[in-house]
């Protein structure tokens, strides 16, 4: 049976979360949600397992009592029927000025207002959003109108880490999110071939993934090939057909039950140049290291200096393209992101992504990335991994 978050679970998040704002002096949360990638979702799927599509939507956390949702009049049926919300509304701020919606009852966000205050016994006047730097403006300056620009307190980064320590029932899900990636990374290896293309590969891919109960991706799959295709830190697969002696990269992020599981690879199509396994031996190693030192006490400093040390003292520190070790969740890269200036510790059940990059290079470029559980003691592997990179044909 595949692991599930539990109406438990969601139920213990609201009491937190209104923990959280009792702390702070807050009457309402606003926390934004879209159907964009990577950081869309990320609220609405932690508070109220609700992800958006097409029409975007605010999850609405009173002081006191159940969450509402507004968005748009397409969503209501949709979000009643795939979210934990039993309360949702369609609200003129969401519903798109040239359609007509004779079935929707529209509510105005001022009643919505007054039935949450009514709820939580209170007048609302200190508001917490999440996600403001993705609400629209037009949207935020009504916010702003409605509220006040002096009452409204931006707790982005300190909501963020309430999701930083997994539960039991977190760790499950996220665990098979990595044996879901590991099965597509799997059939990727036996797929390569001389005259496949990129996207034969990413569709061989995400098949096995679907099968194994993905919702789809939390970042677009990346299958590259060739210097020109492998050197950004981001790239498009495209229709290239592999050659004997390739580079290819390969990044997957399943997304199931809202959450990720990443994993990079760097491949070669038959007997890999020195060059190139020289490279891929370097970042093995910068992995190991850095996964040999995580674990609780650590600061997110201390542990982003090591494969980046290591990485400068081989003259790749330029190539070494962004930070490599972050948190995964509701969101592929999430907070806590242990850059040089992160001073978080790591505490227990916290999962990490070691994302080892070498890219912007005329050869081209790669990226080893893994996922990892902290332990009392250490890390736990969330995928494995060996050195077998090449690909004999």
């Amino acid at each position: 049976m595949r692991p599930k978050i539990s109406e438990r679970e969601f139920e213990e998040r609201r009491r937190k979360v209104q923990d959280f704002m009792a702390e702070r002096n807050l009457d309402l949360l606003l926390l934004y949600a879209d159907d964009r990638y990577v950081y869309g979702q990320a609220y609405a799927r932690w508070m109220i397992d609700y992800q958006p599509q097409f029409e975007a939507a605010l999850v609405l956390v009173p002081a006191k009592g159940e969450i509402a949702l507004v968005t748009g009049a397409e969503s209501v049926e949709f979000a009643l029927h795939t979210s934990r919300c039993r309360t949702v509304y369609a609200t003129p701020q969401f519903l798109h000025p040239n359609e007509d919606y004779p079935y929707c009852e529209v509510t105005s966000f001022e009643e919505v207002i007054a039935r949450l205050e009514a709820q939580s016994e209170r007048k609302i006047r200190h508001i917490g959003v999440a996600g403001k730097a993705f609400i629209p403006y037009d949207l935020f300056m009504e916010i702003v109108e409605k509220f006040g620009n002096e009452w409204i307190h931006d707790v982005e980064e300190a909501l963020s880490m309430l999701r930083a320590v997994k539960t039991e029932e977190e760790i499950s899900v996220i665990r098979y999110a990595y044996q879901i990636a590991e099965k597509g990374m799997d059939t990727l290896h036996q797929k390569l071939r001389e005259g496949i293309s990129e996207r034969e590969l990413a569709a061989e891919a995400e098949y096995e993934m679907r099968k194994m109960g993905s919702e789809g991706m939390g970042i677009e799959t990346m299958i590259n090939s060739g210097p020109a295709n492998t050197s950004p830190i981001l790239s498009r697969t495209t229709f290239r057909e592999l050659q004997r002696s390739d580079l290819v990269v390969a990044t997957l992020a399943p997304r199931y039950e809202g959450y990720h599981g990443a994993v990079g690879r760097p491949f070669v199509l038959g007997e890999a140049p020195k060059e190139i396994q020289a490279y891929i031996e370097l970042v093995m190693s910068a992995q190991e290291e850095t996964m040999k030192s995580l674990g609780p006490g650590m600061t997110g400093k201390e542990m982003d200096a090591i494969s980046r040390n290591q990485l400068e003292k081989a003259g790749f520190g330029k190539n070494f393209a962004y930070t490599g070790i972050h948190s995964v969740g509701v969101i592929e890269f999430e907070q806590p992101i242990l850059s040089s200036k992160c001073d978080v510790v790591l505490k227990p059940n916290m999962v990490f992504s070691i994302d080892i990059p070498l890219f912007l290079n005329k050869w081209g470029g790669m990226r080893l990335e893994n996922g990892y559980l902290v332990t009392e003691h250490g890390c736990e592997p969330l995928n494995t991994w060996d050195r077998t990179y090449i690909k004999p044909i």
